[in-house]
């Protein structure tokens, strides 16, 4: 007889409940952060663990870390010190989708001694104009994760306030995307043709149509060192009101223009229909400069110009190294400006929508100066 054995019920494991993940995010602008490379902070990633690496600037460290003494001063006239208990480096990350955020997680992880020793957050919602403070001031512990339940509020950007040096891996934002998104636009250089490119030393300006912070390196269109103003026109399919320009140095961080310009014309405008681009090109903007005594110089060719020190043979200026660089309209230009001058700054998602009414224009001119690397360029608008 065969001894028959029970078998014992077994319970089925609750299945796991799926981890939430972040709301996808990037650093569009920060303070500083000479030590580390900053966009790995926006990762959901695990912070990597670098002992053991070294570059240049010492032990390798992942995720945001700015330089020391920023609330000291030093104060030689009394031979002593200034502290500013609000000094502070920031953040300003853009949230990929529009979200109501209910938790904020921030880890110090690897940093055991140079962490960020507080952090105030604000959400601001880019659709409504609300902006509300969720953190203020809360402490961080080295090398730890930090969770933060915070009162539900709807954002599109997050500011954030690093007091008052040191280092973070990673800061993420959890919530639930909201049903009303800020609509998607396309770029209206996307299909568009591209000529008269001035400088062309790494990369192309098709790749900062296309840029859209892909690679963890630097990557777009770039100028060499020799150029006095670079340029790039484009050739819209149809026409086009501009109402956004952005410009993006994403991850150049020393070697950034230092402002840009952007004009508009159209080919169906009157005394405009039936010329040629090329004889309306020598009617764009140009460099010019100005010495002391308002003596204005309109180069014919201004990179050989500077290349060459032609300002030091100018009448009367000889004695005088200094000048102004200013950009130059020509009398009866077509050459309407949609923004005709931006400060850039290095590794920053610069965002413009307070620009020029252009009208409906056929052709984009973009500038910067002097020369560097942009990783993205977008212009947005009504087609019409």
């Amino acid at each position: 007889m065969v001894k028959r054995v029970a078998k014992k019920a077994v319970k089925k494991a609750a299945p796991k409940k799926e981890a939430r993940k972040p709301v996808p995010a990037i650093l569009m602008a920060y303070s500083e952060s000479d030590f580390t490379n900053p966009h790995e902070a926006m990762l959901a990633t695990e912070p990597k663990d670098c002992r053991g690496d070294f570059t240049h600037m010492g032990a390798k460290y992942w995720g945001f870390e700015s330089r020391r003494h920023m609330a000291t001063s030093v104060l030689p006239e009394i031979e002593g010190l200034a502290y500013d208990h609000t000094a502070h480096g920031w953040m300003l990350i853009g949230l990929k989708k529009r979200a109501k955020i209910d938790t904020i997680t921030i880890s110090t992880k690897w940093y055991t001694g140079n962490q960020v020793r507080a952090v105030s957050v604000f959400l601001v919602d880019d659709m409504t104009g609300a902006q509300k403070q969720v953190l203020d001031r809360v402490k961080l512990k080295p090398d730890s994760e930090h969770v933060f339940k915070v009162k539900p509020a709807t954002a599109t950007e997050v500011y954030v306030e690093l007091y008052y040096e040191g280092g973070l891996s990673r800061i993420n934002f959890f919530g639930e995307l909201a049903e009303v998104q800020l609509p998607e636009r396309r770029n209206l250089l996307e299909d568009a043709k591209i000529s008269h490119v001035s400088n062309i030393h790494s990369g192309v300006p098709d790749r900062a149509v296309g840029g859209d912070r892909q690679q963890m390196y630097m990557y777009g269109w770039e100028s060499a060192r020799t150029g006095y103003g670079e340029q790039a026109l484009f050739h819209l399919k149809k026409p086009a009101v501009i109402d956004e320009v952005i410009v993006d140095t994403y991850l150049h961080r020393l070697n950034a223009p230092m402002t840009a310009h952007v004009y508009g014309l159209n080919m169906n405008d009157k005394g405009v229909k039936g010329k040629k681009i090329d004889a309306l090109m020598k009617l764009a903007p140009k460099w010019s400069v100005v010495f002391d005594g308002d003596k204005h110089v309109v180069p014919k060719d201004f990179k050989d110009y500077m290349l060459n020190q032609k300002y030091l043979k100018e009448k009367g200026v000889i004695d005088n190294q200094q000048f102004k660089i200013v950009l130059h309209l020509p009398e009866g230009s077509p050459w309407k400006p949609v923004i005709p001058f931006a400060p850039l700054s290095p590794d920053t998602y610069h965002r413009y929508r307070d620009v020029f009414d252009a009208g409906a224009v056929t052709h984009v001119l973009y500038m910067h100066y002097d020369n560097g690397g942009i990783h993205g360029l977008k212009m947005f608008g009504t087609e019409g």
